[in-house]
């Protein structure tokens, strides 16, 4: 605005892994927090084959490694068992392992004939549902070497979220699905399955997509021209549809007036408190931006850069106290451009003053801006 005075960048100093040996050698592609969380902790997967646990030091502010798994191959997705006792990871080769948390112990649950996007446990049943790039989303007994139940989907599965026994798909062609676990069999398996057009249109691919609870269910995506849209989830005669509450260009800009830049958004979520008044977006493709969003408010909150380093994934605890994210290369620039980003892993730690636009202080016409990263040793 006229006559404000500009706004003060803040240097970053959020937890970092320090030692050179439990760093990522290839980016993050999945982000998934212990559910007990009665120390923080989270896992990684990369695509360098291994999958990572990290333990928040909070006297320390460090993040150290407490346990690394080799998969067969780069894996897209990972996630916990109920008492945390267990990793399940989707890999590339299509293979869904288990890694033994205490032991160290792996092993190949089965197979899937293309590349696992998502893995996610389901502590009702003690089961495991994964979906894939071969089109098919299958149920696991952990305990048997092959899928106790599976369905035939019409589009590839890029994302996905589960909440309650609700999940959330984002598929090719820019579709969404929406399925309610518990009547997954008169949903999938009468052969009418119940795709939804991607309230971002269909002329971008689906990037994220997350639920969220509030008054309602509601659904937050994300796409691959930095636009990011939340909408209501609602039903008539048992059918769900989508009533888009905001879309908001997250990632875009616009340089010299002239030319649109468009960076895609890696990763949306929300505060497992406020639902969709809360949101954060990451962008890649060389944006290097993660950003806070008052949604009641219509405006941004806080602008984390990171100089052009993309944010491959971000992930927020189930507290709402911790925000982890990885930094690292995104291959938006081709085989020229790998290794010109190192990967490594941070976490966030919340403040009150984040979570609402205007409770900064002073002049609330602007955001917090956070430049660079300062390590702490």
């Amino acid at each position: 605005m006229l006559g404000q005075p500009e706004p003060k960048n803040t240097p970053l100093k959020d937890i970092s892994v320090t030692d050179l040996q439990e760093m990522p050698t290839d980016s993050v592609s999945c982000i998934s927090w212990a559910p007990k969380n009665k120390t923080p902790t989270f896992a990684t997967s990369a695509w360098d084959s291994y999958i990572r646990i990290y333990n928040v030091d909070l006297e320390a502010s460090t993040l150290a490694q407490k346990s690394c798994f080799e998969a067969e191959s780069p894996c897209l997705g990972v996630n916990w068992n109920h008492d945390e006792s267990q990793l399940f990871s989707g890999c590339t080769n299509g293979s869904v392992m288990s890694f033994d948390v205490e032991t160290g112990i792996s092993d190949v649950i089965g197979h899937h004939e293309g590349p696992v996007s998502s893995v996610h446990w389901l502590p009702w049943s003690n089961a495991l549902l994964t979906l894939s790039y071969d089109k098919t989303l299958r149920f696991w007994d952990p305990r048997q070497a092959k899928h106790v139940a599976g369905f035939k989907l019409d589009y590839k599965p890029f994302c996905s979220d589960l909440v309650d026994q609700q999940l959330a798909v984002g598929l090719s062609e820019a579709k969404v699905m929406i399925l309610d676990l518990c009547n997954i069999q008169s949903e999938l398996g009468t052969g009418s399955q119940p795709y939804l057009e991607s309230p971002l249109g269909d002329k971008t691919s689906l990037t994220c997509i997350k639920l969220f609870r509030g008054k309602q269910l509601g659904i937050g995506v994300s796409d691959n021209h930095g636009r990011c849209n939340i909408s209501k989830l609602c039903y008539s005669n048992s059918s769900a549809r989508l009533e888009t509450a905001i879309t908001f260009k997250a990632h875009q800009k616009r340089e010299n007036d002239l030319r649109l830049e468009l960076y895609p958004s890696a990763s949306l979520g929300f505060h497992p408190d406020r639902g969709s008044d809360f949101v954060y977006t990451a962008g890649t493709g060389g944006e290097g931006q993660m950003q806070f969003w008052d949604i009641k408010k219509k405006d941004k909150i806080a602008e984390f850069n990171f100089k052009g380093t993309p944010i491959t994934r971000a992930e927020m605890d189930p507290t709402g106290n911790f925000l982890a994210y990885a930094l690292g290369y995104d291959w938006s620039r081709g085989i020229q451009g790998h290794m010109s980003h190192a990967s490594n892993v941070y976490v966030h730690m919340m403040q009150d003053k984040e979570l609402e636009h205007g409770r900064q202080g002073g002049d609330a016409a602007y955001p917090f801006i956070y430049e660079g990263l300062l390590h702490n040793s």
